[in-house]
This record gives structure tokens, C-alpha cells and sequence, in this order.
């Protein structure tokens, strides 16, 4: 981030944001509790979570259902997905602060 008009304390804050997204990928993949993978469990509570209350969170609901048919539980889309949209965010602040 050398060059950009990121005060320091910002390049410091965005080196963060991106080492929280590997951190959270790696224990998301990694963290299989006594009764197996961790991805499945928290799949399954993300269920029960929204089967009791998916009224309130209808988007939500709607987005896991449309994953769980995809089969879209994927490590690997989630850190890209993930990474693509804080270099994207990253890339709109340098831009808008950017001399023209």
C-alpha cells in the first residue's frame, strides 16, 4: 500500500482486516469439534437458528437455502469472495482519495 493516500494508521487497519479474513477462514476450516466438521455443524445451527426465526430474516433465510442447493459451502469461494471485496473496498477509498 506504499503510495497510496492511506495514513499510516489506515494501512495498518487494512493489514489487519485482511489477516482477520485468513484468520477466519483457516479456523472456519479447521475447527471440527468432538462431533465433526465445523462447517456442518455450523451449518446445522444456522438452520435451527433460522427455522426458528427465519421470519425475521427472510434474505437470510432465503440466501442459505439458495447455497445449501448449490452446494455452495466451499472454503475456497468464501476466502475469494471474501478477499475480492476487501481489495474492493480498499481500492474505492485509494480511489476516492486520489487526486484526480
Amino acid at each position: 500500500m506504499d503510495g497510496t493516500p492511506l495514513t499510516g494508521a489506515e494501512r495498518l487497519d487494512a493489514a489487519v482486516l485482511l489477516t482477520g479474513h485468513v484468520r477466519t477462514i483457516a479456523q472456519h476450516g479447521g475447527a471440527a469439534g468432538p462431533d465433526g466438521d465445523a462447517e456442518a455443524q455450523l451449518h446445522a445451527l444456522l438452520g435451527e437458528v433460522l427455522r426458528d426465526h427465519g421470519d425475521r430474516f427472510p434474505a437470510v433465510t432465503a440466501a442459505l437455502g439458495a447455497a445449501s442447493a448449490h452446494g455452495a459451502a466451499d472454503r475456497h469461494q468464501a476466502w475469494e469472495f471474501g478477499l475480492r471485496r476487501i481489495l474492493d473496498g480498499l481500492a474505492a477509498l485509494i480511489t476516492e482519495r486520489s487526486p484526480d
